[in-house]
């Protein structure tokens, strides 16, 4: 009797047993806000694979073009460069945020904890207040204008660098042979130096030509630089879309020259790690 009991209840628990899927739901964001829901199949060095929600064909979208990717238990396995250096700009910083239920919390410092298996964000509301918040509860993060100092550091960089580029194939157009290279090059970025005669510099010549170019266009690129930044609305991070047909308020994608020479470099690299003489080479610069 016992024996037939136990057979009655295991039958049961077969056809009242719950049968959830084991698996795990993906949401792949872009720089836009845009999300696409499935389920990660890989993440290659260009592409990640996906199957896409009521599909079954597996579909691509290319790194480059993805912000992050987070599952349904709310952990980030994925994310973008880009995404990493909008956490590191905003830390450190006072400001507001507006979470995804519409409230808004001012906040005199920020830290964004970096274990994005629980990705949340600490707040110091006042001297003796903070709050963790998680970032899949956040619409935006909207920082005081200090931010801008990304700007100033931009248009500084891109107008003087600039400068140095132009001054650089001046020197290959006019180059002699018959002198010799230092004092070559020497005259030519002399001309963008002040005469500073304590020091002895430019003494003989006076002021560079080029100098009184060099700091009149300097500041107007900064300045330029932080008007663009400011229309643009750059002191505003959104992370977490509203609705997932609803974009962010800008495009969160990070504007770096250095940034896409590495993703170049790493590119080839990448490519000459394929055959046996590129790994070679490759492995002699390492």
């Amino acid at each position: 009797m016992k024996h037939f009991g136990c057979i009655f209840i295991f039958i049961n628990s077969l056809l009242w047993s719950g049968t959830t899927p084991t698996d795990v739901k993906h949401v792949v964001v872009d720089h836009n806000g845009m999300t696409t829901e499935g389920f990660v199949d890989s993440v290659g060095y260009h592409y990640i694979y996906f199957i896409p929600k009521d599909s079954v064909d597996i579909d691509s979208m290319k790194n480059k073009d993805v912000y992050y990717v987070y599952n349904d238990f709310d952990r980030i396995f994925h994310y973008s460069w880009s995404f990493e250096e909008n956490v590191r700009r905003i830390q450190d910083r006072t400001g507001k945020v507006y979470t995804t239920d519409g409230d808004t919390i001012d906040f005199i410092d920020l830290n964004f904890n970096k274990d994005m298996i629980d990705p949340e964000i600490l707040l110091k509301i006042g001297p003796e207040r903070s709050e963790y918040i998680s970032m899949f509860d956040i619409e935006r993060i909207e920082t005081d204008f200090s931010i801008m100092y990304y700007s100033v550091k931009r248009g500084f960089q891109y107008s003087f660098y600039s400068f140095l580029l132009a001054a650089t194939i001046d020197i290959a157009g006019q180059w002699d042979k018959e002198r010799r290279a230092i004092p070559q090059i020497w005259d030519q970025y002399d001309d963008l130096l002040p005469m500073i005669s304590i020091i002895g510099l430019n003494k003989q010549h006076g002021t560079g030509v080029g100098y009184e170019s060099l700091t009149a266009l300097v500041p107007l690129a900064i300045l330029i630089s932080m008007g663009y930044d400011i229309y643009k609305e750059k002191n505003k991070f959104y992370f977490s879309p509203v609705f997932e047909e609803r974009e962010f308020g800008r495009n969160m994608r990070v504007f770096s020259i250095k940034r896409m020479i590495i993703t170049q470099l790493e590119s080839i690299i990448f490519k000459l790690e394929k055959n046996k003489f590129g790994r070679k080479v490759v492995g002699w610069f390492r």
